[in-house]
């Protein structure tokens, strides 16, 4: 006799396996990020609409809290119709951002009285940061949709870390982060 799976409840139900030796299963999957939205009430969007400078960060984003801040997903708009341009995504720029206008991303779980714990800035030009590493981008053309992507790795920025955006061109554009904090398991 081989090893049995029997459930957990006490009912005596043991798991079907069939002749390719693969076990039955009915299950429900959901995303990490919106498991960590229902069970911890930790997802956030941050939501940035202006015309950078061309060439300059716009979107800053300091994880200020203790866990892991982890941005599964962007949305780039590009609301030139007649221009093109590019969005640069940074990891690990340092120095003491000048300049931005505070936002505040908004919960996801309209039943959390949770607020994320970030510096969160925008402006047309945000100085005062050097020395990050380019970690994604997109190129858009005038008037083109929203192009939402979600890197397979996430992009993991830990305690006190940062993330930035630059835009190549003085277009309107608008960037929506999706972000969730989680903690790291031992």
């Amino acid at each position: 006799m081989g090893l049995q799976i029997e459930g957990a409840t006490g009912n005596g139900f043991g798991a079907k396996v069939n002749s390719e030796n693969q076990l039955a299963t009915a299950a429900t999957t959901v995303t990490k990020e919106h498991e960590i939205n229902h069970s911890d009430q930790q997802a956030y969007s941050a939501i940035y609409n202006t015309t950078p400078d061309a060439g300059k960060c716009f979107a800053y984003i300091k994880n200020t809290g203790d866990f892991d801040m982890i941005i599964a997903e962007l949305a780039f708009t590009n609301k030139d119709a007649s221009t093109a341009t590019g969005f640069s995504v940074f990891l690990g720029d340092e120095g003491t951002p000048i300049g931005g206008t505070a936002i505040t991303p908004g919960n996801r779980n309209a039943g959390s009285g949770n607020s994320a714990d970030v510096t969160a800035l925008i402006a047309a030009d945000i100085t005062g940061l050097a020395g990050g590493v380019q970690v994604g981008g997109i190129y858009l053309t005038g008037g083109s949709n929203t192009i939402r992507i979600s890197p397979a790795s996430g992009f993991i920025v830990p305690k006190n870390k940062v993330l930035t955006v630059y835009s190549s061109a003085n277009v309107a554009v608008s960037l929506g982060l999706g972000i969730t904090f989680h903690a790291v398991e031992n």
